[in-house]
Order: structure tokens, then sequence, then C-alpha cells
């Protein structure tokens, strides 16, 4: 009788589903302020902080580890070894490569950078004496250029021209992708005594996301937790503090 219930407990053991394993996580470093690998190996930086919120709230948990390369993170999302990847990538950059996107966490908003002391005064936009700079050829070049009479939009080729000519007072504002005027002017020495001015405005119709393999699960997950994380703010206390100074949507 007592073998009989020791192999009635072994089968028992053999049917039962074993623990979930660990959904795979793969970052690509050198992507300040988003993922950065650190002597250890770690990866830090917004996304990697992303990532670990969202993977405690999935109830596999997750395996997070450096792509060695893009490619490798690329081909690695493609052939299903990593579930999830981040690095800064934005929904037109996944929708080019083919890869599934989450719905994107950050909107990529056009924003002005004012001086400021002038930070109070009029939307540049608004104000029909206000002279606006741009860099040529951009999408947001295009916007202003459709909106906005010849006369007040002044067109650069040359970044550090057009932020040295918003000092100079030669331009009231310039106008772009409010990240990358985060990044290139107001975290830098040219940036001192500028701010960034809202509301934001949708000028491409993209943002960053997480790429996703084409796991439906995973993806389902992603979602609910990303949506969990809007609902209780912890989302918009996360990017506060990677992006201190990025009017947020």
């Amino acid at each position: 009788m007592r073998t009989c219930v020791v192999l009635l407990f072994a089968m028992m053991a053999m049917l039962r589903p074993s623990a979930a394993e660990p959904v795979v996580v793969a970052g690509i470093g050198g992507q300040p302020p988003f993922a950065v690998v650190v002597g250890d190996g770690r990866l830090t930086g917004l996304e990697a902080d992303l990532v670990a919120t969202l993977c405690a709230r999935l109830p596999e948990g997750c395996t997070v580890i450096a792509a060695t390369s893009w490619n490798d993170l690329v081909t690695g999302l493609r052939e299903g070894r990593y579930a999830i990847g981040f690095g800064g990538l934005s929904t037109a950059t996944l929708d080019s490569l083919g890869i599934a996107a989450s719905t994107p966490y950050l909107p990529l908003l056009a924003q002005r950078a004012v001086i400021a002391r002038l930070a109070g005064a009029d939307d540049p936009l608004e104000n029909e004496g206000a002279i606006v700079g741009v860099m040529r050829g951009t999408p947001h070049a295009l916007w202003l250029e459709a909106g906005l009479p010849p006369e007040r939009v002044h067109r650069f080729a040359d970044e550090e021209e057009m932020f040295l000519s918003l000092h100079s007072g030669s331009v009231d504002a310039v106008f772009g992708d409010g990240l990358i005027l985060w990044r290139d002017l107001i975290n830098t020495p040219l940036g001192q005594g500028v701010v960034l001015v809202g509301p934001g405005i949708d000028v491409e119709n993209d943002g960053l996301a997480l790429a996703l393999a084409e796991d439906t699960t995973i993806a389902a997950e992603i979602e609910s937790a990303l949506a969990q994380m809007r609902q209780d703010g912890s989302l918009t206390a996360l990017l506060a503090r990677h992006l201190p100074g990025l009017p947020l949507p």
C-alpha cells in the first residue's frame, strides 16, 4: 500500500505544471539617459528602472541582460530569445524594423525653448512678433512653416548656431523635439538660463516604447502593467526623476 501511495505522489508531481520561467529582457547600453551599462555589467537608467518596475508586476518576474550589440538585440527579439527589448527605442524605429512595440510610455512631443526670464511671457508661437528658430528640413520645420508666416520662421542648419541665436536674441524661441532640446540644450552649458515651455505638440505621432517579441501573452501583461503605472502615478514619478526639466504630458 505504501508503495502505491509513493507512486501516486510521484505521478502527481510529474503532472503538476512547472513554475513559469522568468521573462528574458535585453537592453542595449550606451543610450543615456535610457540605458547605460555600468562596471559590473548591470543596466541602469530610465528604461532599466521602468523595466524593473514592470517586471515586479509580472507573476513570472524577469531576467534582465545587456545585449552584446544592436544586431544581437534585434535578432534576439525576432528569434524569440528576448521577450522585451529596450534602449531609447521609438515606435517609428521599431515599426521600420518590423518589431512590435508597446504603447509609448513617453510621447515625443515638440516643445519651445525660451530664455527663463521670458518664460512667463506669451507663448512664442502665439506671439505675432516672435521669431522662432527651427532645424531646417525637420518635421518641426514643416509644422512651423504650415502655421506661421515665413518671416517668423528662422531655419538653421547647425544646432549650436540655433542655440547661440536664442541667447543672443536673434530668435525669441527655438522649436523642436522636446527630448532632444532637453538633452542637447537644457543639460549643457548652453542651456544655462533656458527652459522648456509647453504644452507639448504632437508633430511626429511618435513615442518611446519597449520592443516586444511576437508573444501576445507577454504583450498583454506589459500593457496591463504600464496602464497600472500610469494610473497610480509611478510612471510620471519615474520620468520626472530621470528627465528633470522636461515638460511631461
